[in-house]
């Protein structure tokens, strides 16, 4: 299959390649807590912490960098049948593909996103990576509602970064499902030379596979207590009204009671200014997945690719819901977004009785919003006619499994406890998937990049699994690893990657002649788990879906090995406040935590903004977690990387530190989605006195 993401583009050469020293694992390093370490929340204060929709989050929003363009888009997330390769299985994803389409914008643009959720179940969108304001971060419970079946939300924030991002539902464990895309924000002074660009994103799969759906495995592992957010398979809507709630249940939470101010409702302007995507810059797709056959964002493309991708372009963009397009600089960017008003259907929808899905969840009053810190939240409900829509769906029936399991949970998905990873230090995860994808296809059927031999290629790979840590190489080349996690690092030579959950890493390449497998092994869980793709630049035959190429067999490169670039270095100075984050939990009892304490949406620890924070993260546990922190950025030991995810073997320590520069309340979490939605996650809360 032709390859789904491609983009073209000549720079000007920046800094050179440099091969950075080794230095000591980030997972070994640590520091000792100092004075100001804070181990227990603080979550007995009402009113003390900064309001996601507050004045403080405005002001910050304000005083990011604007380029003045505006890119309007829409997106829905919606169940559909796709194939992944081999196999067609029903599931759920954004804009009917598999992975949805890139959006691709330009640092300085603000994004002016209406997204539909046309699923059973309530969701959200997070915007993995980026440090956008509080507000349209997505997080259930805590900086808004959960987007209930049929109901639309508009984000509206600016990107003042440039990087590789993606973003994903922050609901359950709606992540292991197919609902994940990509997010590039260009830099328009792109420091490096490239001619093509090509997106790679991995990915563990079950869902729909012999009746097998997410839902039911983490019910296996936690012993059927099932999503910390409420969202089991069972359950499409009526969960709402008492999400998240734990043991701290009215204890702890936000006194918000700002009234949102009004703004004028702006939604359906997706389609004003369509055409290419990021100014005749685009990402190509020619395969085809499920029914829907995606075309090419570009205008154009430079002259080697577009001879391998004649034909393939459709400029008027009518089959996609996401469109790219820009809108003077005249145009004023309100100062909080405009939520779809709420119509006021509360009982107007029918119930469902006890053998379909439960009532549709449009029934949260508005003291269970103000339990859980919300009650400043400004309702976003559904128009007549997508609430008609969600109810002739639940009526229905949500959904229908493929395979011989069908309409059942399938058969168990657990890892043995046997399996073992040299390189993660013990068990590789808790789900042995059976299959492993690129850009959503298996290694049967694998996604082909195609380009002239001595292009130089970009390539940014995003680890989507929700359980699964890859070691990636390119056969027959080596790797010159320019960024992680969105930020640049010096530059540095590899013939195989790391790559934990929600980890990203942009390498370039020069292609050699021929054809060359990509493949991304499941780090421990069998040398026949992996995934599949080809760099195609010549005639021949492709090989065979069980490659192993030697580059497997070289050095592994981390995080830890690579060291950030100037540009990205933070200022020496000792941290103000340092946070002591104890990550627990046993296998047998799958209790996972942080100190102790599983997550309920009341949790604080404290910090205030100006403060330099140090996370002094400790694994306690004999399983390694992905931590990652929300709305920020952090620099690794002895000028380490700045990332936002790190990777925690067993029984290490590591102190991380970031600037406090973006208020609100903020989540903190292992991105092992089965681990953070059986407790290990929490939130930093800024502080307003």
């Amino acid at each position: 299959m032709d390859s789904f993401h491609t983009h073209s583009r000549r720079a000007v050469l920046g800094a050179g390649i440099a091969v950075a020293g080794s230095g000591l694992l980030a997972t070994s390093a640590g520091a000792a807590p100092g004075p100001h370490d804070r181990r227990h929340d603080d979550h007995t204060e009402r009113g003390r912490y900064v309001d996601p929709h507050g004045p403080e989050v405005v002001d910050v929003e304000d005083r990011r960098y604007s380029s003045g363009r505006v890119r309007r888009m829409h997106l829905e997330a919606q169940e559909a049948r796709v194939d992944i390769g081999g196999r067609t299985v029903h599931t759920w994803v954004y804009d009917n593909r598999l992975p949805a389409d890139v959006l691709r914008l330009t640092s300085g643009d603000t994004l002016s996103m209406t997204f539909t959720n046309r699923l059973p179940q309530s969701t959200t969108l997070h915007w993995h990576g980026l440090d956008l304001r509080n507000d349209m971060d997505g997080v259930p419970d805590v900086t808004q509602r959960p987007i209930r079946p049929g109901e639309s939300f508009h984000y509206h924030f600016r990107l003042p970064r440039p990087g590789t991002y993606w973003m994903h539902p922050h609901v359950g464990v709606q992540q292991d499902r197919g609902l994940y895309a990509p997010l590039i924000v260009d830099d328009p002074r792109e420091p490096m030379a490239y001619d093509h660009e090509w997106v790679v994103i991995l990915d563990d799969w079950l869902d729909g596979v012999d009746g097998s759906t997410p839902d039911a495995v983490l019910k296996e592992l936690n012993h059927g207590r099932g999503s910390m957010h409420g969202n089991d398979g069972a359950d499409h809507g009526g969960h709402d009204s008492d999400h998240g709630r734990g043991t701290d249940e009215g204890h702890g939470h936000d006194a918000h009671g700002h009234d949102a101010p009004a703004h004028p409702n702006d939604h359906g302007k997706g389609r004003e200014g369509q055409g290419p995507g990021h100014d005749g810059h685009g990402a190509g797709h020619s395969k085809t997945n499920g029914n829907t056959k995606s075309t090419s964002h570009a205008s154009s493309h430079s002259s080697s690719h577009t001879s391998s991708h004649a034909g393939s372009h459709d400029n008027g963009r009518t089959e996609h819901h996401v469109h790219n397009g820009d809108v003077g600089t005249a145009e004023r960017v309100p100062r909080t977004p405009p939520i779809i008003k709420d119509l006021g259907l509360d009982g107007i929808l029918p119930k469902v009785d006890s053998s379909g899905l439960g009532n549709l969840g449009l029934n949260l009053a508005d003291k269970n919003l103000h339990d859980f810190g919300l009650g400043g939240l400004p309702l976003h409900g559904m128009t007549a006619t997508a609430a008609a829509g969600a109810a002739a769906r639940a009526s229905r029936g949500a959904r229908r499994d493929d395979g011989p399991g069908r309409g059942h949970n399938g058969p168990s998905r657990l890892l043995p406890t046997s399996a073992h990873s040299n390189v993660l230090d013990g068990m590789p995860g808790n789900v042995d998937y059976p299959y492993h994808l690129i850009n959503g296809r298996t290694k049967d059927d694998p996604d082909t990049f195609r380009c002239r031999p001595g292009d130089r290629i970009r390539i940014r790979f995003i680890n989507a699994g929700g359980d699964t840590a890859y070691r990636v190489a390119l056969g027959g080349h080596r790797m010159v690893v320019t960024h992680t996690d969105g930020n640049p690092v010096r530059h540095t030579r590899a013939e195989q990657l790391l790559i934990g959950m929600a980890e990203r890493y942009d390498v370039l390449v020069t292609a050699r002649s021929g054809v060359f497998p990509l493949v991304a092994v499941a780090d421990g869980k069998g040398r026949n788990k992996t995934a599949l793709a080809l760099l195609r630049t010549a005639s021949g035959r492709a090989p065979e879906a069980s490659v192993h190429p030697k580059e497997l067999e070289g050095p592994l490169t981390t995080a830890d090995r690579l060291r950030a670039h100037e540009s990205v270095r933070a200022r020496d100075r000792r941290p103000d406040r340092v946070l002591t984050m104890k990550l627990t939990g046993t296998m047998d009892r799958f209790d996972w935590a942080i100190n102790g304490r599983q997550y309920t949406p009341s949790q604080r620890y404290p910090i205030r903004e100006g403060e330099r924070v140090r996370l002094v993260f400790q694994n306690d546990t004999t399983m390694w977690h992905p931590m990652h922190l929300h709305g920020h950025s952090f620099t690794l030991p002895d000028g380490g990387p700045r990332k936002d995810t790190t990777v925690l073997r067993p029984g290490k320590r590591v102190a991380v530190d970031f600037d406090a520069d973006n208020p609100g309340l903020w989540m903190l979490h292992c991105h092992n989605v089965y681990h953070s939605e059986s407790g290990m996650m929490t939130i930093l809360g800024y502080r307003r006195d």
